[in-house]
C-alpha cells in the first residue's frame, strides 16, 4: 500500500501523503496510479516510435520466443506442450480413453 500511495504522491497532486490518504480511496488511488502509469507508456512508445522503435512489437517478439521455447522444451520432453505446461504448474494430464 505504501508503494501505491508514493508512486502517486511522485504525480505532485497533494501537498503530503495525509491530504492525498483522507482524499481518496483504494480504488481511486489505484485508478490514478493505472492511468498515470499508461499516460507515461503512451510518452515512451510516442518517443520510442520517434527513433523508430515499435515497442509493442519487442513484445511480441518475446512472447514468440518463450512459445519457441516451450516448444523446444516439449520436443525434448517427448510430450505436448500444454502438457509441459501443466506439469510446471503440478499437474498432470491423462490421456483420453478411446472407446
Amino acid at each position: 500500500m505504501a508503494e501505491l500511495e508514493a508512486e502517486v504522491f511522485l504525480l505532485g497532486q497533494w501537498k503530503n501523503f495525509e491530504e492525498m490518504e483522507d482524499n481518496l480511496s483504494l480504488p481511486e488511488l489505484e485508478a490514478i496510479l493505472d492511468a498515470a502509469r499508461k499516460k507515461e507508456y503512451s510518452r515512451n512508445k510516442f518517443a520510442a516510435a520517434l527513433k523508430g522503435v515499435n515497442l509493442d512489437e519487442e513484445l511480441e517478439e518475446e512472447s514468440h520466443f518463450e512459445r519457441a521455447e516451450a516448444r523446444g522444451k516439449a520436443r525434448l520432453a517427448g510430450i505436448s506442450v500444454d502438457q509441459l505446461e501443466f506439469e510446471e504448474l503440478g499437474f498432470g494430464l491423462e490421456p483420453e480413453e478411446e472407446e
